[in-house]
């Protein structure tokens, strides 16, 4: 799936938890990752590269990995101050 982070560990988070790594500096980077399940839908990872730890933010009640369009997803990424974003996409053929 991904080179430099395969060996990371990830944290499913809500998205307040997710804003508040954001304002602490916690996260530095983000990653948009395609589902294998959906075409056009990504989950959306922040990566603390200093701790190499890596969130994702899920829905509220269920721990499911939450899924935007990546136009959706692109607003809401400017709209927490970020300016670029690595997206990826699956490798899962779709019909």
């Amino acid at each position: 799936m991904f080179h430099w982070w395969n060996d990371m560990k990830f944290k499913r988070i809500k998205e307040g938890e997710f804003k508040r790594l954001i304002e602490t500096k916690t996260i530095s980077s983000m990653i948009a990752q395609e589902s294998n399940h959906e075409s056009n839908k990504f989950s959306l990872f922040g990566i603390d590269e200093t701790n190499q730890l890596g969130y994702a933010i899920r829905h509220g009640r269920v721990d499911e990995l939450r899924t935007w369009r990546l136009d959706i997803l692109s607003a809401f990424v400017k709209s927490l101050g970020f300016t670029s974003i690595e997206v990826y996409f699956s490798k899962v053929s779709k019909k």
